[in-house]
């Protein structure tokens, strides 16, 4: 049994989750444990304390293993995180061996590693992700899928994710330290994206923001693939500190006061005030709640600003016909998606994973973890199907079992 379980596991600035997922005979799968626990030795999505994290990632497993009456499972797709990731894009053509018979798998194989070589990450980072976007016969119009068709050359276009090499092996070595061999690893929002977003969605062309605690994900999808990524150094808790600074409360009052009080806009806060304690502690005075959203709105603007400005970057010219999708623990805030609607001129709404037992955004990023490990066969067929190299060998990940066609498994 314990073959057909897979753990997804997602270390983030605010809490850590476990997402224990059941591969059925049929190849579907369902999340049948999770575990929440609160956050240690993670900032702004980066390992800063190796013990701390790892002892909460096995509390986060454990509890998942737990809720689903499972023995604890030793191995795991996890999610890396940090605004060290970016996405940049790579294009090769190659020629088709035998134009009339059709373009062959291996033909695609050869373009897509093709456009992969072409882009070289710089001294330090590595791949993390190789994503095909595109490609086109003889120059023509744009292809979701070349396969079988008539050309006598072609050209692929991918995204292609890389993040600092040192940052990727720290989450990777934290898990073993939690005693969990890595089975994968997904960026954060990539992984969100797997729980959140309907076939639709991807196919139309939508917007994802993953609001995590230390770090935003960006992620554009268009015509089924994943069009742009990127890792915004800002999130919640920077909201958080915002509080506690202005209003001169301590850091934990200031989350109470943003859970409870808090709005995404001052234009959607309702008349109302409330009193907290003074600094010292023996007075008390009294705030109201379109002040507390003032301040909100201001960071809440600036994020919403510079995911803007990430997918300008990215070249996309689409108009979002699916509209934006937010999850992820910050998306709580309340009126955040009208008010992030209202801002990006999009309609918008909060996404969470359809299984009853993971229905919170901030569970979005581990469910989506633990279904993308289960519908790959293997462990080696989900790596193949990332299109990423091989790990260093001191912290790979164990890739075990056969490996079934290439390109089913890059586009499933």
């Amino acid at each position: 049994m314990a073959e057909n379980l897979v753990l997804g596991l997602d270390a983030g600035s605010t809490h850590v989750v476990a997402a224990l997922a059941e591969r059925t005979e049929g190849g579907d799968a369902q999340i049948i444990g999770v575990g929440l626990v609160p956050s240690a030795g993670v900032y702004r999505g980066l390992i800063s304390d190796l013990g701390a994290a790892a002892d909460a990632m096995r509390r986060a497993a454990d509890a998942a293993c737990a809720m689903a009456d499972r023995q604890r499972v030793g191995r795991a797709v996890i999610s890396v995180s940090g605004a060290h990731l970016r996405s940049e894009v790579g294009a090769a053509e190659v020629p088709v061996p035998r134009p009339a018979a059709g373009v062959s798998p291996e033909a695609v194989r050869r373009a897509l590693d093709a456009a992969a070589a072409s882009v070289t990450p710089d001294a330090g980072r590595e791949r993390v992700h190789v994503v095909p976007r595109s490609y086109r016969l003889d120059g023509s119009v744009p292809l979701r899928d070349p396969l079988g068709l008539c050309g006598r050359t072609l050209e692929a276009e991918v995204l292609v994710v890389t993040g600092d090499a040192l940052q990727v092996q720290n989450h990777l070595r934290t898990a073993r330290h939690a005693s969990l061999e890595v089975d994968d690893y997904l960026v954060a929002v990539r992984a969100a994206g797997e729980a959140v977003l309907t076939p639709e969605e991807r196919e139309q062309g939508v917007l994802l923001l993953d609001l995590g605690g230390g770090t935003t994900g960006v992620a554009v999808y268009e015509q089924g693939h994943l069009f742009h990524l990127a890792v915004l150094p800002v999130g919640g808790d920077h909201i958080t500190h915002d509080l506690a600074t202005l209003l001169r409360v301590p850091v934990a009052t200031a989350e109470q006061l943003k859970r409870e009080q808090g709005w995404a806009s001052p234009l959607l806060a309702p008349e109302g005030s409330f009193e907290v304690a003074t600094p010292s502690g023996l007075n008390r005075r009294e705030i109201t709640v379109k002040h507390v959203a003032e301040i909100i709105g201001s960071r809440v603007e600036e994020i919403l600003q510079m995911a803007a400005a990430a997918v300008k970057r990215s070249g996309y010219a689409g108009l979002f016909p699916a509209g934006l999708v937010l999850t992820g623990g910050g998306s709580r805030l309340k009126g955040l998606d009208a008010f992030a609607g209202d801002c990006l001129n999009l309609k918008a709404r909060v996404g969470t994973p359809a299984s009853p037992l993971a229905a919170e955004p901030e569970m979005a990023v581990a469910a989506g973890l633990a279904l993308w490990g289960a519908r790959a066969l293997t462990p080696a067929e989900a790596s193949e199907a990332r299109g990423e190299p091989e790990a260093p060998a001191q912290e790979q990940p164990k890739r075990t079992g056969r490996v079934r066609d290439w390109l089913k498994a890059l586009f499933h």
